[in-house]
């Protein structure tokens, strides 16, 4: 049975497409030795939850449109999201490598000793290793069903244990796991690329998704009579994210990049923050009422955000070129200047894809 449109669910997918943006921008802004620090507050560290509220929101497509209890042809399944996240991912990490060879004038890149391992590891573009893991959770499928309709049973208590067992894993692959070393060159790349694929980093989030997509009515009812509570927690996750952000700043004299290094959306408090932002967005988009102009921005974000997700990283290329001629530092002025271009300029380039000839649209958009 065909299942109501959620404009919520659109309105999260733009917000979280702003929210990686403001992290590729933040990087940027961290080349000014007098980095505002607020700033990069708000872009590198409340901003980190969004990369992994995007695998909730996969989760919550999947399983909202197809129950864990229906049919399901696992041999479908993966044609249909090979189309919609596999030919795209592969497309546009040749075309950022292409990019690349042709900046550096060489195209070694291109050959498979460099390519294979590159796509494997989503290493094409800063970006790209989301759809990595996003394609191992596609593969995993029939494991993720298993489990939904066991938590099922007792959602509180099974999402509870796996969020402590997410945590814990989280803290020892974050700070400990770099004390593990082989001897075997490949096995070390591929042991210290980790981060770019192991879907066991996301694991929870994942299913989060997946059992509020199950009960998505039972969890509207909940979010709105514990809208106080939430409201609580999500106001004390941002102190705990931002209260440690500035404890290792100004208490550890780390660097502004070991903070964000140190304080992100694996740790145990951007664990919670993560948790607490995606379910307190979701209820502001469900019970915020808003003027028909403030939905169509959001539906347009919201409509465009993979593309834009694809392709703003060649218009921060394009800005910061620019920049770079015209002798601009990033200052808090510039870099917000920087943030609204990217978003604009991104927007308006995935509304030029989809004027594209059907057969190339969908390989880089997947539809």
């Amino acid at each position: 049975m065909k299942q109501a449109f959620l404009p919520e669910i659109t309105y999260m997918r733009g917000l979280c497409m702003l929210g990686v943006i403001g992290i590729h921008v933040g990087s940027f802004a961290l080349t000014n030795p007098q980095a505002n620090v607020q700033l990069i507050g708000l872009l590198e560290i409340l901003s980190r939850f969004t990369v992994p509220a995007f695998f909730f929101l996969s989760a919550f497509g999947l399983f909202y449109h197809t129950s864990s209890f229906d049919t399901f042809s696992y041999k479908d399944f993966l044609w249909r999201r090979s189309r919609v996240v596999l030919f795209p991912y592969t497309a546009w990490s040749l075309l950022y490598i292409a990019y690349a060879g042709a900046t550096a004038g060489n195209f070694a890149g291109l050959t498979p000793c460099y390519l294979l391992p590159a796509l494997f590891f989503g290493n094409g573009y800063y970006h790209l290793y989301f759809m990595v893991i996003l394609l191992w959770f596609y593969l995993l499928m029939p494991l993720w069903r298993v489990m939904v309709r066991g938590i099922l049973k007792k959602p509180i208590l099974w999402l509870s244990l796996i969020f402590v067992v997410q945590v814990a894993f989280n803290f020892w692959s974050s700070y400990y796991s770099g004390q593990i070393t082989f001897q075997n060159h490949w096995l070390q790349y591929a042991y210290s690329m980790k981060l770019n694929y192991w879907v066991a980093h996301y694991i929870w989030i994942f299913l989060l998704g997946a059992v509020v997509a199950e009960r998505y009515e039972e969890t509207r009812e909940l979010l709105w009579r514990y809208r106080g509570l939430l409201t609580i927690v999500f106001a004390v996750s941002v102190a705990l994210m931002m209260g440690s952000y500035f404890y290792v700043l100004n208490e550890r004299h780390y660097t502004l990049l070991e903070a964000i290094y140190t304080i992100h959306q694996l740790s145990p408090m951007g664990m919670l923050y993560t948790g607490a932002a995606t379910l307190f967005f979701l209820f502001f988009f469900i019970a915020t009422p808003m003027s028909s102009m403030s939905r169509g921005i959001w539906e347009q974000i919201g409509d465009t955000s993979y593309g834009i997700y694809l392709i703003h990283p060649f218009m921060l290329i394009i800005l910061t070129a620019g920049m770079y001629v015209a002798q601009l530092q990033y200052t808090a002025l510039v870099v917000i200047g920087l943030y609204v271009c990217t978003v604009c300029m991104s927007y308006l380039g995935t509304l030029a894809l989809k004027k594209l000839p059907q057969p190339v649209r969908r390989i880089l958009l997947g539809r």
